[in-house]
């Protein structure tokens, strides 16, 4: 079990009389990891990526995009993270010479757009690292694009302060925030403090005890709008060992993700991802809201009611 000082910050955020705080539940020790099911796969993910991995520190799963392992530090233990093993076993921070080559890979692949940083968690490095990985990925010409995740600033927003180069260095920043009550007046202020110089997108995971309700999503999402944040994934949970208790009934999770769409305005209506274990992709877990019935006639599906009303196309030419 890996020990992880959680920040003072985030510790006040707790409601520590209520056993059942879903910011507790997110970043506290319970017993329930050391149950496994006959489901569960090796952690993490990573370890089905064997023939996507080119090096310890870089994935190139998809086309267009690779993935760059930065570090495997972090800012606290998020006790349902896929990358369990990685950074339990404290694996050494991204090298130089690791990055020459993941930087000469991509270099001689016209057809990769964009860069994926991530760990681990990227802001755990210092700025000055930092700023030489993405402008060592900046001279590629190719390189339309790149994307940074992190949740340093959910656990501390202060790391914002001073970033404003390295916001203006990159194209996308993902943050993970899990529960409204994590975007907080210091939160919003980190994001407004980075809005002007970056797109900021959130992918949360969906998270039994934590945001499982039609209300804590929807309260998530408003949240976040407020912050100046657009919602985008919402991460139906890897099968890691331990973190059974977190993942819902896969109905359950498609039932509530189409809940939201009746509840919510598009643009804040996150899409429901799982990642297929053994390497082979995420999809959109999304119950069909058309289906064909015969050459003319389709059902579709109310996000209002549920129900399903009949359409009739025209006549094709």
């Amino acid at each position: 079990m890996l020990a992880v000082k959680l920040t003072d910050y985030y510790r006040s955020l707790i409601d520590w009389s209520d056993p059942a705080d879903p910011l507790a539940r997110m970043t506290q020790f319970s017993t329930a990891e050391y149950s496994e099911t006959a489901e569960d796969c090796p952690d993490s993910a990573d370890v089905h990526l064997a023939e996507h991995r080119i090096s310890r520190v870089l994935l190139h799963r998809y086309p267009d995009r690779a993935l760059l392992l930065t570090t495997s530090r972090c800012a606290a233990h998020c006790r349902y993270c896929f990358r369990k093993a990685r950074i339990e076993q404290r694996e050494p921070d991204i090298s130089d010479t690791e990055l020459a080559d993941a930087v000469a890979y991509i270099a001689a692949r016209p057809l990769i757009r964009e860069i994926i940083l991530s760990g681990g968690d990227p802001l755990a490095l210092d700025n000055a690292r930092l700023l030489e990985i993405i402008r060592a990925f900046r001279r590629i010409p190719h390189l339309d694009s790149v994307r940074l995740h992190t949740r340093f600033p959910v656990y501390q927003p202060a790391r914002c302060d001073g970033m404003a180069e390295i916001a203006a260095q990159i194209d996308v920043l993902i943050v993970q925030v899990n529960h409204a009550r994590e975007v907080t007046p210091r939160f919003m202020d980190a994001m407004a403090r980075l809005r002007p110089f970056v797109l900021l997108y959130n992918q949360s995971v969906l998270l039994r005890g934590v945001n499982d309700s039609v209300a804590a999503l929807s309260d998530l999402s408003w949240a976040l709008a407020r912050a100046g944040i657009t919602p985008c994934y919402l991460h139906y949970p890897d099968l890691v060992p331990g973190t059974a208790h977190f993942r819902l009934p896969l109905d359950q999770a498609i039932a509530l993700a189409g809940a939201l769409r009746g509840q919510l305005p598009g643009y804040l209506v996150p899409r429901l991802m799982l990642d297929i274990p053994g390497g082979y992709g995420k999809i959109a877990l999304e119950a069909p809201a058309c289906q064909r019935i015969d050459r003319q006639t389709f059902l579709l599906r109310s996000p209002l009611t549920g129900e399903a009303i009949e359409y009739r196309d025209a006549e094709p030419a």
